[in-house]
């Protein structure tokens, strides 16, 4: 285990300290021609809300996307101005946590850059490592969060930099194809990068009122069980 594992996991819990932060998120698909799109948003950590625009470039006839989380609600806005609502089932699968969350399993860091002003690291984490030494409140959730996507058995690489507080301002990560999760096993891998900036400024999200929010499996299931879409 390398000497700056700590020292990560005291970097997400920085960055959620802070309250709020505004991001900038770009994901890319391994292989490529599945998925490529970029997003901005801001994530109120301290009140459970998050909003932002992605922009879909692959597949090309992908609509571009304005979300409201609150709680473990997902809303997106329709093409109409009226509003869709899933319930992802715990805040940590349905937020920026869903990526974030990763860096709480540091197994090994080592420092590439180490200076008064900031920090720059190679990482390697597990996922079962941010159930188990992530912070309590949040362990359930974030067990959730992986069993999902099938990464509860999953180890990720990536690489993070930090400011003066420690605080988290940009990072990437590698994360492999997923294994038995909701959706069945998962051959698509990710390669996802994060900004952050303006921390702790206010932000005021208010979500919408679209009425009850079915959950992620009630979608699902009535998905393939009538093969109508649910939408």
């Amino acid at each position: 285990m390398g000497t700056d594992d700590v020292t990560i996991r005291a970097a997400v819990e920085a960055t959620v300290a802070a309250g709020t932060v505004r991001y900038e998120m770009e994901l890319e698909s391994e292989p490529a021609h599945v998925n490529r799109s970029r997003s901005r948003g801001v994530c109120d950590f301290a009140r459970r809300r998050e909003a932002s625009r992605t922009v879909t470039d692959v597949p090309a006839d992908v609509p571009d996307a304005f979300q409201i989380t609150d709680g473990s609600v997902v809303y997106t806005q329709e093409p109409g101005g009226g509003w869709h609502a899933l319930d992802m089932g715990c805040w940590s699968a349905a937020s920026l946590l869903a990526s974030l969350g990763w860096f709480y399993g540091a197994v090994d860091a080592t420092a590439l850059i180490a200076a008064e002003d900031g920090a720059e690291y190679t990482v390697t984490m597990s996922a079962r490592r941010a159930v188990e030494t992530g912070p309590e409140a949040l362990r359930d959730e974030l067990r959730r969060a992986f069993e999902l996507s099938g990464h509860l058995d999953a180890a990720a690489t990536g690489w993070v930099r930090t400011d003066a507080a420690n605080r988290i301002t940009g990072c990437r990560l590698e994360i492999p194809p997923g294994g038995p999760g909701l959706f069945g096993a998962v051959d698509v891998g990710a390669r996802i990068s994060l900004a952050f900036s303006r921390f702790g400024e206010p932000a005021v999200i208010r979500p919408p009122d679209a009425g009850p929010a079915p959950s992620l499996e009630e979608t699902i299931e009535r998905f393939l069980g009538d093969g109508d879409e649910p939408w």
